[in-house]
């Protein structure tokens, strides 16, 4: 490959990378909004239940999401006049998924063990963060911080429930699954999609 051709490629990766970025930030605001209410509304139904009773509100809420933003993408590749099943999209699935498998299989192994909802809670958040971390290559700097905000809450969720630390040990008298997943999966999104939808506005008034 020739020196022109080497610099016709990076310009070809770079222009797709931002080109990506710039779907999945439009993306991000309004289904992490829809998926911040939707997790409010899941932690409200799911308090005080425990095993399958209170997982399965979680799972419906995570299903109504996922169906909502597939109809999201499907809508901005149907105005842009690109396939729904692009590289884009096979991309994101193929970074993220080895984390929600793993994460999702684990916390439901604590979920059917009974009365473990913390601990799947905390391993959900968690492994939720990783996975919108395996995707920061082509995502917006702003979703790269809502993956370590993940993270970190995770953590330090698993250090609450497992008693590593002290002070964080105490938050098993006043919290539980539904809460922990209410702060992180509700608190981080609405957030987050406050943000983007804000900042979109901004610019869109501005141009």
């Amino acid at each position: 490959m020739t020196t022109r051709e080497e610099a016709a490629e990076q310009l070809r990766v770079i222009r797709t990378m931002m080109e990506r970025a710039t779907i999945f930030r439009a993306l991000s605001g309004e289904t992490a909004l829809i998926g911040g209410a939707a997790a409010l509304a899941a932690a409200w139904l799911s308090e005080g239940k425990h095993g399958w009773a209170w997982a399965g509100w979680w799972l419906f809420g995570a299903a109504m999401v996922l169906v909502f933003n597939a109809w999201q993408i499907f809508r901005i590749s149907s105005a842009h006049r690109k396939p729904f099943w692009n590289t884009g999209l096979k991309l994101a699935i193929r970074g993220a998924l080895p984390s929600i498998v793993a994460g999702g299989f684990l916390g439901l192994l604590y979920v059917r063990g009974g009365e473990r909802e913390s601990v799947a809670a905390s391993l959900w958040i968690l492994h939720y963060g990783l996975a919108l971390l395996a995707i920061r290559e082509f995502a917006p700097k702003s979703m790269v911080w809502l993956g370590w905000a993940f993270v970190v809450f995770g953590v330090i969720c698993l250090a609450g429930v497992a008693q590593v630390v002290d002070f964080v040990a105490q938050w098993k008298y006043i919290t539980n699954g539904s809460r922990l997943m209410a702060i992180a999966f509700g608190g981080f999104h609405l957030i987050y999609g406050a943000a983007i939808v804000t900042t979109k506005a901004r610019e869109d008034s501005a141009a």
